[in-house]
């Protein structure tokens, strides 16, 4: 008798098991998913390349005479304006050998004029024949050695006059110091910096290209320029110029590229990554880049026996709460979007999260 009842309870058991095990089988797993709704938007193609930005006036300034620096007029920032002097040397040496040079001139340029009255009156004379040949001819060398002296008195008065001025470090440009090497009553050499003085109304940057690349600039192509140091901030360029031959050793041709941008965080030195526009869609679909499902396939050409390998895109759009899988056709990609050419329309809503996951036909909620 127990072994009656034993067995059917085992019998009820083994029906409940599997009444339980259908009932999991008919529930259906729902995955929860992130959707975009597809929209008309721009995108644009980009080649990237990064480089220092300079002023376009970027000057370090040389001492060019070997002497102490006695006043120093400005500061690193301060704003100067052409000519405007910056620093001075010790100059009393110069300034009293501009002095004698400058007296020697004077003379020199008297006894010339005297000379050259006095060759006048007996050129005239010689022409009467009131004088001999020799005398005429003394009277004209006296006039070309007194016109040899006062050139000679007159470059050395240049020169002196030069190397006094030359104590006086003088702005070549309207600009901003951009950082002073010398301290007052410092001895320094010919030749040493003393001041770094930039113009800031125009930076540009000196940017390299591959051949394959160059074919796509032009001169006059909007550049985006991003950096670092400034972030979630994009600045405006153009493409100003290209060089007409490919380097050599790199194998790359050089590109300048001016920022239209004015903003004192951009500094001279600073590092940029330039974005060159060499194509722009404009109402065209775009959607993240990270809900397509890539797949390779593999063909094998019947008649060469070589493989060609082909890529294919795929998504899942949401239809009717549930997830479909479509193959699209790609366009241009940048920054992690890209625009699809078919396969989708505008009000779509594809699955951008949960895409990993999700089946085809398989029920699927949307989750903000």
């Amino acid at each position: 008798m127990n072994k009656k009842i034993l067995i059917t309870i085992a019998l009820a058991l083994s029906l409940m098991a599997a009444c339980s095990q259908s009932e999991n089988e008919n529930l259906e797993k729902i995955v929860p998913v992130k959707i975009y709704k597809v929209k008309s938007e721009s995108i644009s193609q980009y080649i990237r390349t990064t480089g220092l930005v300079k002023a376009e006036d970027d000057v370090i300034l040389l001492s060019k005479i070997p002497e102490r620096v006695e006043k120093i007029y400005v500061k690193p920032g301060m704003k100067v304006a052409k000519n405007q002097v910056l620093a001075e040397q010790k100059n009393d040496i110069y300034k009293q050998g501009m002095e004698i040079a400058n007296s020697a001139l004077r003379t020199s340029e008297v006894n010339s004029k005297v000379t050259l009255q006095d060759f006048e009156r007996m050129s005239k004379l010689y022409a009467e024949k009131a004088i001999s040949q020799q005398q005429f001819d003394q009277i004209k060398l006296a006039k070309e050695t007194a016109l040899q002296g006062f050139n000679q008195a007159k470059s050395a008065f240049e020169q002196a006059k030069e190397q006094f001025d030359n104590s006086f470090i003088k702005a070549p440009f309207d600009g901003i110091i951009a950082a002073v090497y010398v301290e007052e009553n410092q001895t320094i050499n010919i030749g040493q910096p003393v001041f770094q003085i930039l113009s800031p109304s125009k930076m540009k940057s000196k940017v390299n290209l591959t051949g394959t690349d160059i074919q796509h600039v032009k001169v006059g192509q909007k550049v985006a320029i991003k950096f670092p140091t400034i972030r979630e901030e994009t600045f405006n360029g153009i493409v100003d110029k290209i060089n007409s031959s490919i380097d050599r050793l790199s194998k790359s041709v050089e590109v300048e590229i001016v920022l239209l941008s004015s903003d004192s965080r951009i500094k001279s030195g600073l590092f940029g990554e330039f974005l060159i526009e060499i194509k722009q869609v404009s109402d065209c679909i775009v959607i993240p880049e990270n809900a397509l499902l890539p797949q390779t396939e593999i063909k094998i050409d019947k008649e060469t026996g070589l493989q060609n390998i082909f890529k294919k895109f795929y998504l899942f759009v949401l239809e009717n709460r549930r997830a479909k899988l479509k193959e699209v056709k790609t366009g241009i990609a940048n920054n992690g979007q890209i625009e699809i050419i078919s396969g989708l329309s505008l009000g779509d809503s594809i699955i951008v999260i949960g895409q990993n996951i999700v089946k085809q036909d398989q029920k699927v909620n949307v989750i903000e």
